[in-house]
């Protein structure tokens, strides 16, 4: 690596943690959004722990139990799961981890991208103003729930090699080729497919015949490797129907205009931006200099864009209908990636145009790019990384398979899959593109609280009921007969109770045989057995930390007349010394209002406990808060112990 390549790495790293921040000084909390970055953690998480203890079964994950193959029901992530195996060494947790893939992640596609640009014009600044355009297009930020696809540098660097190759077809070459096309594979299926027709489409333009063979067994060599990967998805494939429909593939095909501004579905938001364009038919005029530069360019632009167009276009059309593989591209509109590589192809011979005129002149297209796709501050999504009480019982527990209730609601299944990177225990919950027919039926007979369900959670090796009460809502009290009911039917058995902001998590043994209670080996009690009496009748539940909610406002609510009021309360056996909310990342703190509710004496009498309602009144935004923002309450208690309440999304007018 030259100086050059050196500052260029450094700069797109240094743009890297500005576009996105605060993630840098919240790796261990941010995500986009409670949803999809959970999974990618779980995957990241689950790829850690298989191949360090039982590789040969990395795809039997541990969610949607007892389902096989689940982890093909998503992307696998092998390849950038390897790549963090030395950070989980060192013992960084999960979601850090994760973070430092995104962060890594626009760096990579940048340098990536620079190189490319760098070598098919011999500028450096041309190389950054094309590694400036391809990290931080719009599109990259549409899908920052999906590391995968921030992690799209192996794409430029596939074309990198291919032009490394047919410059001089050598064997060192053609394995460096191989090499990344493994990796490109192993880190996003669809880009595997998208990367591998896009690049076999140029090599047969680029290259000879007789040029063509040491590239061909290097491949092979590759796709062997890459075999045990995509095995699985062909097995599930045909267990479990698991197949793109042709309705749900064209939602997610792009029409010609969703490459202009205004778009609303979020996979479809393909807008590359104003300068994008200008480059483009800036560069018609470069057509004679640098003609092969801007046939490649133009030829991955074509390339993209038709494929963006999914089944309203031939072209994907016919790879839908008779490719192998493409029938489980769920959108086609990912197609675009192919197009800003060429995009940032003719960014960069345009930049080196202007760099043979006045090379402070070429200066101002990175620059313009930066002002341009400047992202940041993004609004994140504060997580609690510290896994509840009842996930570090279950991590200690001896292998056993377990459901969490409720089951079958997105929001909850999410953040069941990012705790299992705390317990690690086989469950039946889970949640993905594609969920088994057994979880279908396990959420239909729990919705219906059907007499057949503990018998289905039996059959299904289930052995532990986890009922999270704080996520019951309005199913709380059909929640408590059924369970009141199965227990006096011995085909379930209380085994403990443990401690959550507000009415705890209640774990239950399943019964062996119908009409036998489970036996209790092996079953140690958890915190407060009686207080499941109170519970179930219906008592507030009184833990042995603090408890507590923000009541107003609920996420999404938008303040449109300025005013605002937060509201919540508090209960602690060991004191309130305070009470703050949260915003921007973490990054305002407003101190909140004590005060007194006589309703809130009802809750836990006679224990101790202190209990005070806390309010904050804005008459107008407060200073220093952006307008998109989120909030999260941290309670410190009398030992100065900090408790933190989910965060919310909220927005002011």
């Amino acid at each position: 690596m030259t100086r050059q390549d050196a500052a260029a790495a450094l700069l797109l790293i240094a743009l890297s943690v500005g576009m996105t921040w605060p993630l840098a000084p919240n790796l261990d909390r941010a995500v986009s959004d409670p949803g999809d970055p959970y999974i990618n953690i779980w995957i990241l998480d689950w790829d850690w722990r298989a191949t360090f203890s039982d590789p040969l079964s990395l795809f039997h994950a541990n969610a949607f139990h007892p389902a096989r193959y689940s982890l093909a029901f998503s992307e696998n992530l092998y390849g950038l799961a390897v790549l963090l195996f030395p950070l989980r060494v060192l013992g960084m947790g999960p979601i850090a981890a994760y973070n430092m893939a995104m962060l890594a992640g626009f760096a990579f596609c940048g340098f990536a991208a620079y190189l490319l640009g760098r070598r098919l014009t011999g500028s450096w600044t041309a190389g950054l103003a094309a590694g400036i355009f391809y990290a931080f297009v719009p599109w990259r930020f549409v899908h920052l729930a999906h590391v995968q696809h921030i992690q799209g540098g192996w794409l430029p660097l596939l074309f990198l090699a291919l032009l490394r190759y047919a410059e001089k077809p050598t064997r060192k070459r053609a394995i460096a080729f191989a090499a990344v096309f493994l990796m490109n594979g192993l880190t996003n299926i669809h880009f595997l497919f998208f990367g591998a027709l896009a690049a076999a489409i140029v090599a047969v333009l680029l290259l000879p015949r007789e040029h063509w063979r040491e590239l061909a067994l290097a491949t092979a060599g590759a796709l062997l490797l890459l075999a045990p990967f995509l095995y699985p998805y062909a097995v599930v494939a045909k267990l479990y129907g698991m197949q793109r429909s042709a309705e749900e593939v064209l939602r997610f095909s792009a029409m010609p205009l969703d490459w202009l501004p205004g778009v609303e579905e979020p996979e479809r938001k393909l807008y590359p931006g104003a300068l994008a364009y200008a480059a483009a038919l800036a560069a018609f005029a470069a057509w004679r200099r640098w003609k092969p530069q801007l046939a490649l360019g133009w030829l991955l632009i074509v390339l993209g864009f038709a494929g963006s167009l999914g089944l309203n276009f031939f072209f994907h059309q016919f790879l839908f209908g008779g490719v192998p593989g493409f029938r489980a591209v769920r959108s086609p509109a990912r197609w675009a990636v192919i197009a800003y590589i060429g995009l940032s192809i003719l960014i960069a011979v345009v930049t080196a145009v202007l760099a043979r005129r006045k090379r402070w002149l070429a200066l101002v297209v990175p620059v313009a790019l930066v002002v341009e796709l400047w992202a940041g501050p993004v609004r994140w999504y504060m997580a609690i990384p510290e896994a509840p009480e009842v996930y570090r019982w279950l991590a200690k527990q001896p292998p056993r398979a377990i459901v969490e209730l409720p089951i079958g609601s997105a929001g909850p299944e999410y953040l069941y899959m990012l705790r299992a990177t705390a317990h690690g225990q086989r469950m039946a919950n889970g949640i993905s593109g594609f969920s088994p027919p057994r979880y279908h039926e396990l959420t239909r007979l729990w919705n219906e609280l059907d007499d057949r369900f503990v018998g289905a959670l039996r059959e299904a090796g289930v052995g532990l009921v986890v009922v999270h009460a704080d996520m019951l809502g309005d199913r709380t009290g059909p929640t408590k007969e059924w369970v009141t009911r199965e227990l006096a039917r011995g085909r379930l058995r209380f085994v403990g109770g443990f401690h959550t902001p507000i009415e705890g998590d209640w774990v239950f043994a399943v019964a062996r045989a119908e009409g036998q209670g489970p036996r209790a080996e092996g079953t140690p009690l958890g915190p407060r057995p009686s207080a499941l009496g109170p519970w179930l009748a219906g008592n507030p539940t009184c833990g042995p930390g603090t408890m507590g909610a923000l009541d107003f406002p609920p996420g999404g609510t938008r303040f449109e007349e300025g005013r605002a009021i937060f509201s919540g309360w508090v209960i602690s056996p060991h004191g309130i010394r305070s009470v703050d909310l949260l915003f921007d990342n973490h990054r305002e703190r407003v101190r909140a209002n004590l005060v007194g509710d006589r309703h809130l004496e009802a809750r836990c009498p006679g224990l101790g406990f202190t209990r005070t309602r806390y309010v904050a009144v804005f008459e107008k935004r407060p200073p220093g808060v952006d307008q998109k923002t989120d909030v999260q309450v941290e309670v410190t208690d009398g030992r100065g112990e900090r408790t933190l309440f989910e965060a919310r999304w909220i927005s002011w007018d």
